[in-house]
């Protein structure tokens, strides 16, 4: 099995509004979206993603690459966040997100959304931000060294990163998968996409660690999604956080 050399994050003791269940509290984005929308999934990933870090998104500037319709920029803001970019590639998810915060009544001045390509819009939007989100992106693309070359020249203090990941798999490997790009939840079309297909890579969770390390990211937790799961044995639609298919991770920019 693979050996980090760093401590699993146990997961918290939840606050009241996590037992709740955050996006009880916002039902539009179990209705905005057609890429696992679940009650339960979104709730304990809040939990995973935003509740766990508020003490690095509070009074921080965020960057959410591959924002969707919104639901981490909405629970960054939040969770303290005093302004939130997102990028997203698709015009439906750009407007459903603007729809999202305008119904919900969100300070115009705390966010913005950037429709267009993640790799162009990380160098020519001027980005100055505190903490960086690349949830669900990484298993849609291949452009790795890109990717990591323009998240640390913003010089954020911290990344969070959520992905798919191959399981079981001890050495930091990328397998290949294509991606058919009219799916919603799958890469966009870009410049590199071939006959409604995009090749993209699923790396395993020490290749994600290696990307990270490369560019001077040093992981600081791994999510303790088997001890969430095994607080809540009833909630539904989380299977590939449970057979380690799925990490989340929090990393430190090196000085």
């Amino acid at each position: 099995m693979w050996k980090l050399g760093t401590k699993s994050k146990r997961a918290p003791r939840p606050s009241p509004e996590d037992r709740a269940g955050f996006f009880d509290d916002y039902p539009r984005f179990f209705d905005t979206s057609n890429t696992y929308a679940y009650r339960d999934r979104l709730n304990l990933r809040h939990e995973a993603i935003i509740a766990a870090n508020r003490d690095v998104l509070d009074g921080a500037r965020v960057l959410d690459i591959a924002s969707h319709d919104g639901r981490w920029s909405f629970a960054a803001l939040r969770a303290g966040a005093t302004h939130v970019t997102g990028i997203e590639a698709r015009k439906e998810l750009v407007k459903g997100a603007e729809d999202n915060f305008a119904h919900y009544d969100v300070d115009p001045t705390t966010y913005r959304f950037v429709c267009g390509d993640v790799f162009d819009a990380l160098t020519t939007e001027g980005l100055d931000v505190d903490v960086v989100m690349c949830l669900g992106f990484l298993y849609h693309t291949l452009r790795y060294n890109e990717l990591f070359t323009h998240i640390r020249a913003l010089r954020p203090r911290h990344l969070i990163v959520d992905t798919n990941v191959m399981p079981d798999q001890d050495k930091p490997v990328v397998r290949l998968v294509r991606d058919k790009t009219a799916k919603q939840q799958n890469a966009a079309a870009d410049a590199f996409s071939h006959n409604g297909q995009a090749l993209v890579g699923k790396p395993s969770a020490p290749a994600v660690r290696f990307m990270q390390e490369t560019y001077d990211f040093e992981v600081e937790d791994i999510y303790d999604w088997h001890n969430l799961l095994a607080a809540r044995p009833g909630v539904e639609g989380l299977a590939d956080y449970r057979k380690d298919q799925r990490v989340t991770m929090r990393s430190r920019l090196a000085a």
